[in-house]
This record gives structure tokens, C-alpha cells and sequence, in this order.
């Protein structure tokens, strides 16, 4: 129960690591604070060895990842409850793992999520 407890939590900080990133990302265009799209897929296919159409899988989820999340965002933004909003962030990192499951082995999954975790600690955001 503890160990899936921790799993879970670090979930959490792997979707903050992505969110923040790519929210920035969003409403500046795709320019500025953090990884551009093009420069996450890059990094992406070298990581996780993608072929060419699951690279373009994987663009194509983070893309409607990034969209919803934006959408998401604005909408719960005003209510300033950190919860709803750390909720509303390990919801969308689920969403997208799930997806991108039904892309990646479970070998490039893994790799995925190391990914994920050593973007978030090399930003050295806190998670909340």
C-alpha cells in the first residue's frame, strides 16, 4: 500500500514537472521557459529510440496534451485552490501516459517517466 502511495506521489511530480514547463510554454506560443515542442520530441526520440510514426504519435499527443492543458488551466486558474489544481495536473499526466501507452513498449515507458523526473530535478522546481 506504501509502495503504490509513493508511486503515486511521484506521479505527481512527474506531471508537475511537465506542466509547468509546457503551461509556460503555451501562453507564450511555444517560445521561452522551457523546452519548445520540437526541442521535447527531439529529446524524446533520441531517449526513447521512437520510429518515425511514434514520433509522430507522441508529437501529436503532447500538442493535444498541451491544448487541454491550457484549457484546463484557465478555468481552474481563478480559483486558487492548490489542490484542485494539483489534482487537475496528475489527472492530465495520467491522461497522457495513458495515451502515449498505447504507443510506447513499456521499456520506452519507463524510460519516459526517468525522462520526465530528471527534467523536473534538473529545473529544481518544488512541486507545490
Amino acid at each position: 500500500m506504501m509502495r503504490k502511495m509513493i508511486g503515486a506521489f511521484a506521479l505527481i511530480l512527474a506531471a508537475l514537472a511537465v506542466a509547468e514547463p509546457l503551461e509556460a510554454q503555451a501562453q507564450r506560443g511555444g517560445r521561452g521557459f522551457g523546452m519548445s515542442l520540437d526541442d521535447q520530441m527531439t529529446a524524446l526520440t533520441e531517449r526513447l529510440t521512437l520510429d518515425e510514426e511514434q514520433a509522430t504519435k507522441v508529437r501529436e499527443i503532447l500538442q493535444a496534451q498541451t491544448e487541454t492543458r491550457r484549457e484546463r488551466f484557465q478555468s481552474a486558474r481563478g480559483s486558487g485552490d492548490r489542490n484542485a489544481m494539483l489534482q487537475l495536473m496528475q489527472e492530465l499526466q495520467e491522461e497522457t501516459e495513458t495515451q502515449l501507452a498505447e504507443v510506447l513498449s513499456d521499456e520506452q515507458m519507463e524510460k519516459y517517466r526517468e525522462y520526465v523526473a530528471e527534467q523536473q530535478q534538473q529545473r529544481g522546481n518544488p512541486p507545490f
